[in-house]
């Protein structure tokens, strides 16, 4: 077959093979070597956009004989796919996508182009050797083999990833945006199998796209003359932050403040810092939208008081991924949670891996365990933006996954696999550390809650991007089945989700976290941790966790109150007669309904016992349960009525628990 791209290439010869099983494994020798040279045409893309690129290695003085050629793999990041999974390379359908080709510059010169590890897979979530000694998800190596003739000095071989001459779309680009990085090529001279790293590696960049959703974030609380900040972010359809201009114009839509008018996004910036003043008390939210572009958006509430709340709510995702872990890539995390996503807060969760594995998989270890919460307290700077000392492990049957966090400076890292929940928890310090179950109702199975620490164990993950833990309900459509965050998932007929520990008797409080694995925390749709706290530093999140003043959200930055007689969410204490309970809201929408739950001794379960059609932006109601007994725990939970992204909008309170 021939094929001429257009990219000042030579009408070449190639051929196709589906698998690399019919030749021997090859070598990667520690040498480098500096014999030819290598580029890759063109140098970006735009990221999650489809393409095509060549990557063209010109042979040094040395030649290429039969036998040998050049093994080539791209930036993690332009392998990470769809769903948490790697991109699918193939050669074997012209016309489906990421369509991989191969040539040389010699019509004598045959050969064989050969994706190794090839799979039929759509999400491929396997572990892959890589060229620099690493096998884990996002990774793909492609071989081009020379099957006969020579290639001498200045001859080419090029590798076409996304080749569009049989009907593909083409290669899509990297799951984000980056900055240039490393496209890895090595070489084999002479048929011997042993492949050498070509020392200076050609680099490519993924830009992001135009302008696809405004984001609008300001602080939850403030006091009516005083001044605050607040930050407005454009994004791209892959939810990575703009590089191009933007013009913006601002408006009140409830409440009265002083702000600019108009603010501007220049280049390479992606979002804007602005003032606030709030005149008077109340519930404030600002109107903005672009002038040029044809987005408009709600900020989120902002609740106007006299005098500075004791408590104040901040937002944090505490469960998110990046280039630590073997399943993660990018390196943009605390500066998306920060400046995109406008978190208050924000825990880098990457996995612990073990020591003997760090031949294989990435993860973190005693190896890199400093220079990973060294880059945790290098962007700490509160008041404006706290960072959390924390890390996932991720136990099997019947623990299950954990998130371990730190009131300020790092304590103990273990490794699933070597230590059990228990004797973790036997080495952290009450007090100063946290754990917190996620994904209960996806897996593992089997978990057992019997096992509990009350000091160490006092939240719990409701929601991710996974799903829904909050009880066995595979038709909600924020259930597992209905998430497209990784592969298709199935709700477990267990009692590991949250209404199940809560009936056993624990006391956790509820928040979301978005287990994401791109370097994108705080997307809108992925879930958000809501806290109470005095101030924002990193004692007073962390206290605000361990005293359960904590809620839940999708991801929108909604307000809720919970009490009863006075007793907040997350608090247990003693009820005189009929229980006396206040609930209210504000949106970021219009709210559809809100609904309270109770269990208590008889109930099988929790009961709905009252619920309201809201059909406003702003809920605010009461309600005496004449049907208390003592003992009894409530919570209460929400509806807006338009989705973000495609899912549900909700939030959850944590409980107020009675005591008999």
């Amino acid at each position: 077959m021939t094929i001429r791209l257009g990219l000042g290439l030579a009408i070449a010869t190639f051929s196709l093979l589906a698998s690399a099983h019919e030749i021997a494994a090859p070598t990667m020798l520690l040498e480098q070597t500096t014999e030819g040279s290598a580029v890759v045409i063109p140098s970006e893309g735009i990221a999650g956009q489809y393409g095509s690129w060549v990557v063209t290695y010109t042979v040094g003085e040395n030649g290429i004989r039969a036998g040998g050629g050049i093994r080539v793999q791209l930036p993690d990041e332009w392998h990470a796919g769809p769903r948490n999974s790697a991109n699918r390379l193939q050669t074997t359908n012209p016309a489906a996508n990421n369509f991989i080709t191969g040539l040389t510059s010699r019509d004598d010169a045959k050969i064989r182009l050969i994706v190794e590890d090839e799979r039929d897979d759509i999400l491929i979530k396997h572990a892959k050797v890589s060229l620099d000694g690493r096998t884990e998800r996002y990774v793909f190596v492609v071989r081009a083999l020379l099957e006969n003739g020579k290639l001498k000095e200045g001859d080419t071989i090029s590798v076409i990833y996304g080749d569009r001459t049989g009907g593909s779309a083409g290669y899509r680009a990297a799951a984000i945006s980056t900055a240039p990085l490393p496209v890895l090529i090595a070489i084999d001279p002479d048929g011997s199998n042993e492949f050498k790293l070509l020392k200076d590696s050609p680099r490519i960049t993924a830009r992001p796209g135009s302008a696809n959703e405004l984001w609008v974030h300001l602080p939850s609380q403030a006091v009516a003359g005083q001044t605050v900040k607040g930050l407005i972010s454009l994004v791209d359809q892959g939810s990575n932050a703009i590089d191009h201009a933007a013009a913006l114009q601002l408006a009140v839509y409830n409440g009265q403040a002083d702000f600019p008018a108009d603010l501007y996004i220049v280049p390479g910036k992606g979002f804007v810092e602005f003032l606030v003043t709030p005149g008077q008390t109340g519930i404030f939210r600002l109107k903005v939208r672009t002038r040029d572009l044809e987005l408009e958006t709600i900020s989120n509430p902002m609740r106007v008081t006299d005098t500075e709340a004791e408590q104040k709510i901040y937002w944090g995702d505490l469960h998110s991924h990046s280039h630590f872990s073997w399943d993660g890539v990018g390196y943009q995390n605390f500066d998306y949670a920060r400046y995109v996503a406008g978190l208050d807060f924000y825990a880098m969760t990457d996995h612990s891996q073990l020591p003997q594995e760090q031949n294989l998989y990435r993860g973190l270890s005693d190896a890199n365990w400093d220079e990973y919460t060294a880059l945790i307290d290098r962007y700490n700077a509160p008041p404006q933006f706290v960072t959390i000392q924390a890390y996932e492990c991720s136990f099997g049957t019947p623990y299950g996954h954990h998130n371990v966090y730190f009131r300020d400076k790092p304590g103990v890292m273990e490794y699933p696999g070597r230590t059990t929940l228990p004797e973790l928890w036997s080495r952290l310090h009450r007090g100063d550390a946290l754990t917190i179950p996620h994904h209960t109702g996806k897996f593992p199975k089997d978990l057992d809650f019997s096992v509990q620490d009350e000091e160490l164990r006092r939240n719990f993950e409701i929601y991710s991007g996974h799903g829904l833990s909050e009880v066995y309900d595979p038709t909600h459509p924020l259930a597992f089945e209905q998430s497209i965050f990784t592969w298709d998932s199935t709700s477990l007929q267990q009692p590991s989700y949250l209404q199940d520990v809560w009936q056993m008797g624990l006391l956790l409080s509820a928040l979301a976290s978005s287990d994401d694995h791109f370097s994108h925390p705080g997307q809108p749709q992925y879930g958000l941790a809501a806290v109470r706290a005095p101030e924002a530093t990193r004692d007073a999140i962390f206290q605000g966790m361990y005293d359960r003043r904590t809620y839940a959200t999708t991801g929108a930055k909604i307000i809720l109150d919970f009490s009863i007689n006075g007793i907040a969410m997350g608090q247990s204490g003693k009820v005189d007669g009929d229980p006396e309970i206040r609930i209210s809201a504000n949106g970021t929408d219009e709210i559809d309904w809100v609904e309270l739950l109770r269990f208590q001794q008889g109930d099988k379960g929790f009961q709905i016992i009252q619920r309201w059609e809201a059909d406003a932006w702003d809920f605010e109601a009461s309600y005496t349960d004449k049907d208390f007994k003592a003992g009894a725990m409530y919570y209460c939970r929400l509806r807006q009525k338009n989705n973000i992204r495609n899912r549900a909008v909700m939030a959850w309170s944590s409980p107020v628990w009675t005591q008999e």
